[in-house]
């Protein structure tokens, strides 16, 4: 996920902003739709495999990354999807500044969270 969400931040939000104003709805919902099956399916194995971590293995660690990824999933379900809901029926600047603005939430969190889950797979090697 960390690789998608720098993609995502970097690349393809502020990409939005480069779109023709015409074509910005068939884009937008194009980009969705191929997002959506990379990140639907990764999104929700990590909440699984950190439920399970967290479930069988409750340290600060795991408590940690359980804890980021639900602040992941509000983060997407309660800013950035809503953004996605309004500017898909239109090009609109300022949302798409907010997008690319509000999901460093997420960008930041990803990559705390593989700093644990690196620091988790460390810790169970050594």
């Amino acid at each position: 996920m960390l690789g998608l969400i720098l993609t995502t931040q970097i690349v393809s939000y502020p990409l939005f902003l480069k779109v023709d104003d015409s074509f910005f709805t068939i884009y937008h919902q194009s980009y969705v739709n191929k997002i959506s099956l990379i990140a639907i399916p990764v999104m929700l194995s990590e909440l699984f495999v950190s439920f399970v971590l967290f479930y069988f293995n409750i340290s600060f660690i795991t408590s940690l990354s359980f804890i980021i990824i639900i602040f992941i999933f509000m983060s997407t379900f309660f800013i950035q999807v809503p953004i996605h809901n309004q500017i898909q029926l239109r090009y609109n600047y300022k949302l798409i500044k907010r997008l690319v603005i509000t999901n460093w939430i997420r960008t930041l969190l990803w990559i705390l969270k593989s700093f644990l889950s690196i620091k988790l797979i460390y810790k169970e090697l050594i």
